[in-house]
């Protein structure tokens, strides 16, 4: 094999994703949304027993993680409408 024939091995591009596979991922965004918006509504939850026990200095790495999971969960779950559902 020369290095002049292109390689087996190439990276497939969006663009030539399968139908199905972009029809999958398309049918996956609803739930993907509903569930990150509900973990951004529930996650403040488990801040409370946190505080009140002092896990919060004791495990501050736990309630950064978290801290930063909320985040994450928020942008990706604020296209969310749960009137719609």
């Amino acid at each position: 094999m020369s290095t002049s024939e292109p390689s087996t091995l190439s990276r497939v591009r969006g663009s030539e994703l399968p139908r199905s596979a972009v029809a999958f991922a398309a049918s996956m965004l609803g739930p993907v949304r509903a569930a990150a918006f509900w973990a951004a509504v529930g996650l403040p939850l488990t801040y409370l027993p946190m505080v009140a026990t002092g896990a919060v200095w004791n495990q501050p790495a736990l309630f950064s993680a978290l801290l930063a999971l909320n985040a994450v969960a928020f942008l990706v779950g604020h296209d969310h409408d749960p009137g719609m559902a």
